[in-house]
C-alpha cells in the first residue's frame, strides 16, 4: 500500500487513491491505514480535486463496512469508523450524553465490577426496601438488573441503571465514583454516519489548500501575529460544536472535564488562518478548580478535529498540553501547537508555559519513543532544571554537527526529570505554583489545627466575617485568607481585594477570575510571603 508522502515529504495522494482504490483485495489493517490517510487528505487537501477523491473513497468505506462479513466487521471494530461499533469505558455524565444523543445506539456490554461491589453500589441507589433482591446471590451486573428489574435488553437495562443514578439524591462527584467503581463497559454503534470519525466535522467555513506541509516554524512570528476576535455562534451553533467535539473524543475511547463537563454556552471558536479554528471550553461553574482555571480546547483543521488538549492557568503562568490525534501526526504538529499558543498567551494574557514530564515521557513510553522532548525544545521550551538544561543543548549541539544522531532512551528518560518552560518576556515568573499553594495550605491545617480541616474551614468564615463585609464564602477563600493571616503580610484593604478577588470564582465567565487574579497585587504579595516562610 501507498504511503502519504514521498521520500522527500511531498504528498502524492492521487496516486494513493488510485492505487488503493483499484486495488480488490484488502485486509482490516489496510483499510484502517487507508480510512486515516484519508482523514489526513480531508484536512490538508492540496486541490479541491483530491478534497473530492477523497470523500468519495471515505464512502466507499463506509459501503464496505456497512456490509461487511462478520470477520471483516469485527476487525474493523474499536475505531470509530461507520457502521462498526465500540465498547468502551466512560463516566458516568459522558454514558448518560451518549444514550441521550445516540438512543438506540447505545447498549450495556459489561461491567468489570465483582459480585459484591455490584450488589454495595446497588443499594446505595435502590430503595432499601427492595434489599432481597438487590443483595441475594452472586451475579453479573446484567443478572443482577434483571432480577431486580426484569429488564433483559441490554439498552434498557442501560436506560434503567443510569435512571437510578440520575434520580439518586447523592452529589455528583459521589455518583461518578461509584459508577467508576461498577468498571461498566458499553457498547456503541455507529450507525449515524455523520457521527462517526470517518465523516465527523464542525463547518467552520471555506477550504483552505495547500500544496506543502509546514513542518518547521518560526514560533515568536507566530505567536505575535493578533489573534481575530472570537466568531459569533447561535445557540444551535454552540450545541452543535459541543457535540462535534464530545463525539471526537468518545469516538476514540478519551475525556477530559472541560470536554464532558462543558458549560456548553460559554465554547467560543477563534479562526487562527490557514484552516485551523480552535474551540475553547470552560468547565460548568461547580466543576471549576478551586486555584486554577482549566481551560480546554480542541483544534480543527478545515473542520475536522485533529487535536485537544487544556491549559491550566495560574495568573500569567499556564500548564500546557497537547495531543494531537494519530491521523493527523504526520501533519503540521508544531504550526498547530504554536497556533494554540497563540491564541493561550494573548486571549488569556499569558507570558509563561510549561509542559509537564508526562507529556514528553515520564511514565509515557510514546512520548520518549517519538522523541516527544524534541518536539517543545524546537518550538523554545527549555529544561527548568539548570543541569537538565545543559544536557539538552549538549545533545542538541550532537544533533546539528551530525544529523543521523539519535538520542539515546536514557537520555531522553533523564529529560522527564523536570518540566520544559517556555518564557515570552522578562517579566518576574510567579513565585509558586498552584499545587504548591495548595500544598502549603494542607501543611498550615495539619500543624495549626492538627489535621481538622473542618475546623480550619470554621476558623477561616469566622475570621472573614468579622473583618470584611462580604457574604458567601467558600472554603478555598476562607483557607487562603487563614495562611494569610498566618504570615501577616496583608493589610486589611489587601484582604479585602484578595477576597473580593478569589470570589469571582463564583461569577458566570471563568475569565472574569483569570483576570482578577492577574490584576490583585495583594495575592501576588501573599504568595511572596509564603514562598520566604517556606
Amino acid at each position: 500500500m501507498q504511503q502519504l508522502t514521498n521520500s522527500h515529504g511531498t504528498l502524492n495522494p492521487l496516486l494513493l487513491l488510485k492505487n488503493f482504490s483499484d486495488s480488490s483485495s484488502f485486509n482490516t489493517r489496510q483499510i484502517k491505514e487507508y480510512h486515516d490517510q484519508l482523514l489526513f487528505l480531508k484536512a490538508f487537501p492540496p486541490n479541491k480535486k483530491t478534497e473530492a477523491a477523497a470523500n468519495c473513497e471515505l464512502e466507499k468505506i463506509a459501503s464496505v463496512t456497512k456490509q461487511a462479513k462478520p470477520s471483516l466487521y469485527s476487525g474493523l471494530c474499536g475505531d470509530g469508523i461507520a457502521h462498526t461499533e465500540i465498547i468502551c469505558n466512560y463516566s458516568l455524565t459522558l454514558t448518560t450524553w451518549l444514550t441521550e444523543k445516540f438512543t438506540h445506539s447505545v447498549s450495556l456490554h459489561s461491567s468489570g465490577a465483582d459480585a459484591e461491589t455490584i450488589r454495595n453500589t446497588l443499594q446505595l441507589l435502590c430503595p432499601f426496601a427492595e434489599f432481597e433482591k438487590i443483595t441475594q446471590g452472586n451475579m453479573s451486573l446484567a443478572g443482577r438488573i434483571k432480577a431486580i428489574t426484569g429488564i433483559i435488553h441490554p439498552t434498557a437495562q442501560l436506560a434503567w441503571l443510569l435512571n437510578i443514578f440520575t434520580n439518586s439524591k447523592l452529589t455528583l462527584l459521589l455518583k461518578e465514583e461509584l459508577f467508576r467503581q461498577l468498571k461498566i463497559f458499553i457498547r456503541w454503534k455507529i450507525g449515524s454516519p455523520g457521527w462517526s470519525r470517518t465523516f465527523l466535522h464542525f463547518n467552520t467555513g471555506k477550504t483552505f489548500y495547500q500544496p506543502n506541509i509546514i513542518r518547521r516554524v518560526n514560533l515568536n512570528k507566530i505567536i505575535n501575529k493578533k489573534i481575530n476576535y472570537p466568531n459569533t455562534l447561535s445557540g444551535t451553533q454552540q450545541k452543535d460544536l459541543n457535540d462535534v467535539i464530545k463525539t471526537s473524543l468518545a469516538l476514540l475511547c478519551r475525556e477530559t472535564d472541560p470536554v464532558t463537563y462543558s458549560d456548553e454556552g460559554a465554547v467560543q471558536l477563534f479562526n487562527m488562518g490557514r484552516g485551523i479554528d480552535i474551540a475553547l471550553l470552560y468547565l460548568q461553574k461547580d466543576k471549576r478548580l478551586s486555584l486554577e482555571s482549566y481551560i480546554g480546547y480542541m483544534a480543527f483543521k478545515n473542520g475536522l478535529p485533529v487535536s485537544y488538549g487544556g491549559g491550566w492557568i495560574f495568573g500569567n503562568r499556564c500548564k500546557i498540553g497537547i495531543n494531537i490525534y494519530p491521523a493527523f501526526r504526520k501533519g503540521e504538529s508544531a504550526l498547530l501547537f504554536s497556533n494554540i499558543l497563540r491564541l493561550y498567551s494573548q486571549y488569556f494574557k499569558l507570558d509563561y508555559f510549561h509542559v509537564n514530564p508526562y507529556q514528553f515521557g515520564k511514565g509515557n513510553p510514546e512520548g520518549i519513543k517519538s522523541g516527544a522532548f524534541w518536539f517543545y525544545y524546537r518550538l523554545g521550551f527549555k529544561p527548568v532544571e539548570k543541569d537538565i538544561k545543559l544536557l539538552a543543548q549538549t545533545e542538541w549541539n550532537k544533533m546539528l554537527t551530525n544529523k543521523n544522531h539519535r538520542t539515546p532512551v536514557p537520555v531522553l528518560k533523564k529529560f522527564t526529570s523536570c518540566p520544559v518552560a517556555l518564557h515570552l518576556n522578562k517579566k518576574p515568573v510567579i513565585p509558586i505554583t498552584a499545587p504548591e499553594l495548595s500544598s502549603a495550605i494542607s501543611n498550615h491545617i495539619n500543624k495549626f489545627y492538627n489535621g481538622i480541616r473542618q475546623e480550619a474551614v470554621k476558623q477561616g468564615l469566622k475570621k472573614l466575617k468579622n473583618k470584611v463585609n462580604f457574604h458567601g464564602f467558600n472554603k478555598t477563600t476562607a483557607l487562603v485568607c487563614l495562611i494569610a493571616d498566618a504570615t501577616g503580610s496583608l493589610t486589611l484593604n489587601e484582604k479585602k481585594d484578595l477576597v473580593k478577588t478569589l470570589m469571582l470564582k463564583n461569577n458566570k465567565k471563568e475569565t472574569d477570575f483569570i483576570f482578577g487574579l492577574q490584576k490583585c497585587k495583594a495575592f501576588w504579595k501573599l504568595l511572596k510571603a509564603i514562598k520566604i516562610n517556606e
